[in-house]
């Protein structure tokens, strides 16, 4: 029986095989193409029977949801793509974590995607609003340019007054290396929600956010990152934050990052950087007043308050718990009560102004966004030093002026149901990584899948012959790793894999990856490396080169090895023969001291005792190594060796110190044969 994705994708005949001649048959696509198509179709189903039914609110049926795993190669975006387009629900939104991959969907995969369905596709980048262009705020600094900037923002305010005028969509990207990193100057003038009148606003008409929404309303596609996704959806409620609408089809791409992402979507959050843009936007309402000298009276006395409470956090940069013994908790509250009590009379001041009668309106707009986002700041800060069930709150600091308050979630299921369930027809997750040693089950401890929902989640299979193209080398002999305060490891540890990293770089002439699990053990590593490899160039992550860039330079540059962190463990895409090894110098446990999943952990322990480890810690482990480990192959034809510097990856009876758990993560790998032999793997990278 013929299926819907037949005439695309089913071989000889399938349309993507005359748009692209020699296009090879890859029966994982076409098999994930099916259970989306499929998944879409029931999804759509269900809710036309729903609006048929008369569609009331409280009847609405929950999204379906359909988990497909893709090993490397299957060539998943086209295997989304094509049947969410074909289904003719629309917009279909995708979302995905990097840009990198927005940048591919749009460039490469979309126009791919056209010419299989052998029509126009309507589709739009959708970013987070603080991206765009407040053309309100930039008349209003433009009457009142800064007395003073930034050095960093010379540039930036130099090329604005032009562009301003020119823009069509008022992205800052449009702005090249002026419209990057942080900006003082860009935070006064972009289109973030917590000081947008909407429709009170006399450019709202002509805003580039409404432009944009007018697009997307328009679009059969909408591409956007996780955090504008949930973002958006924890904003819907709002009058003006939503960017995106509700749509039939959800597609959530690098689905093995949602855990994460829901956790910082949905946590209560204030900043230094927040109340520092608060001030500054107070102080700019009230210069416009004539009766603004009386806030600006209010203001000392809170900025001072401000800064006390930041006094009282401990200078060491890290994310700390209540619990942490650097935190002297009962100063710090003393500290946040001073500020708030500090802060009462500038809220006053700013209901007062609000309130008032302009221009025959019953109410100063601006005014009222002030006193909103004063209010926020008070019950944000609330909630986190309540730490009321089933919240975690941290302090997190970087460097001196950096510190973020926090309360996190510790379960996500309540949310992903909320935010992603509720509003679609149809949730797709996919990834090169969603399974665990022990399958899918994971997903329903960590996101709340029904047992229905992860029996029907599904593994295609990669093209790659990882048998013939690869080898997974363990090396014999090698110490147990304990960290020790250093978070490095101890030195019989450290010699032996410094021995072993030289060994096999030597062996495969560099072209290596070597990635580690904290910046500590990378600068320990660093210049032990170079003393020992000589003739390796080495690249090193956070060294002023951006990563792209690293990596363009380290793809044409003869026997060079990239030192890479968190960021290096997915993404990274290297194909052919610049990468012939990939070196991972430990199991990348997150640390045990995250606030975050100590408490994820002690209440998985409590509902049985050892859950958290095996059924948290270890698959968290397991699916950011797979990442890891996915660097290497990349196409049929890469080969190379894939290294991991400790021996917990071995069972008990294989090494003594093997862990059980070796079984389920080494299970969820791909099926790379394992070896312990030097001579073995030595000459296999020499062959390459």
């Amino acid at each position: 029986m013929q299926h819907p994705m037949d005439p695309y994708f089913a071989p000889p005949e399938g349309r993507i095989f005359s748009c692209f001649p020699g296009a090879e048959a890859r029966e994982g696509q076409k098999e994930m193409a099916e259970l989306v198509s499929d998944a879409i179709r029931e999804g759509a189903a269900r809710f036309d029977a729903w609006r048929n039914g008369g569609g009331s609110k409280d009847t609405r049926p929950d999204a379906l949801v359909q988990a497909i795993e893709a090993g490397t190669g299957t060539g998943k975006s086209l295997g989304y793509l094509v049947p969410a387009l074909a289904s003719g629900r629309r917009p279909v939104v995708v979302a995905t974590r990097t840009k990198q991959l927005q940048r591919q969907l749009l460039d490469e995969d979309l126009p791919r995607a056209r010419g299989i369905l052998g029509r126009e596709v309507k589709a739009v980048l959708a970013k987070g609003r603080s991206n765009y262009l407040c053309k309100s705020a930039w008349e209003a600094l433009e009457a009142n340019p800064p007395a003073e900037f930034a050095l960093a923002d010379h540039g930036l305010w130099m090329a604005m007054g032009r562009w301003a005028k020119e823009t069509l969509a008022g992205d800052r990207e449009e702005l090249g290396r002026y419209g990057e990193g942080e900006s003082e100057l860009w935070d006064r003038v972009n289109a973030r929600a917590e000081r947008c009148t909407g429709r009170q606003c006399p450019h709202y008409e002509d805003c580039h956010l409404t432009a944009l929404r007018q697009e997307i309303l328009e679009a059969d596609l909408v591409v956007a990152n996780h955090a504008l996704l949930l973002a958006d959806r924890v904003l819907r409620e709002s009058a003006f934050g939503q960017v995106l609408p509700d749509a039939p089809v959800l597609i959530l791409d690098e689905a093995h990052e949602i855990e994460e992402q829901l956790t910082d979507s949905c946590s209560e959050q204030w900043s230094n950087r927040a109340m520092t843009m608060l001030f500054r936007d107070i102080a700019a309402e009230a210069a416009k007043e004539p009766e603004g000298a009386l806030m600006d009276a209010h203001l000392g006395p809170w900025e001072d308050a401000w800064s006390a409470l930041l006094a009282a956090v401990p200078l060491d940069s890290g994310t700390f718990g209540f619990e942490d013994d650097r935190i002297h908790l009962q100063p710090l509250a003393d500290a946040v009560g001073a500020w708030v009590e500090a802060g009462q009379a500038a809220w006053k001041e700013a209901k007062r102004l609000a309130a008032r009668r302009v221009d025959g309106n019953p109410e100063d707009m601006a005014w009222r966004k002030v006193a909103e986002r004063i209010g926020t700041a008070f019950d944000r800060m609330e909630q986190i030093f309540a730490q009321p069930a089933g919240w975690v709150s941290t302090i997190t600091r970087e460097g001196p002026q950096m510190v973020l308050f926090k309360a996190n979630p510790v379960d996500v299921r309540p949310f992903f149901h909320q935010h992603l369930r509720r509003g679609f027809e149809t949730v797709i997750l996919t990834s090169a990584t969603l399974r665990d040693g022990k399958g899918f089950k994971g997903l329903k401890l960590r996101l709340g899948f029904t047992d229905e929902e992860a029996d029907q989640s599904r593994h295609v299979e990669s093209p790659f012959d990882f048998p013939n193209q690869g080898v997974l080398f363990i090396p014999p002999d090698l110490p147990a790793r304990r960290p020790g305060r250093d978070a490095v490891g101890d030195p019989a540890w450290v010699e032996a894999s410094l021995d072993a990293m030289a060994r096999l770089m030597t062996a495969s002439r560099g072209r290596a990856l070597v990635l580690f699990t904290s910046r500590k053990m990378l600068a320990a590593f660093r210049p032990r490396l170079e003393a020992a490899l000589p003739g390796i160039t080495f690249f090193v992550q956070g060294e002023g080169m951006t990563r792209s860039a690293m990596m363009e330079r380290f793809k044409t540059t003869p026997h060079a090895a990239l030192l890479g962190l968190a960021s290096f463990w997915q993404g990274v895409d290297m194909p052919g023969e610049a990468l012939s090894l990939v070196i991972v110098t430990a199991l990348p446990f997150t640390p045990p001291d995250d606030p975050v999943l100590q408490a994820r952990v002690r209440e998985a322990d409590n509902l049985k005792q050892g859950l958290g480890f095996i059924g948290i810690q270890v698959p968290q482990m397991t699916l950011k190594l797979k990442q890891g480990i996915g660097r290497l192959i990349r196409t049929r034809t890469d080969k190379g060796a894939v290294c991991i510097l400790d021996p917990r990856m071995m069972l008990p009876h294989e090494d003594p110190s093997g862990k059980r758990y070796a079984a389920q993560v080494r299970a969820a790998l791909p099926p790379f044969p394992l070896s312990r032999d030097w001579g073995e793997v030595e000459s296999f990278l020499r062959g390459l």
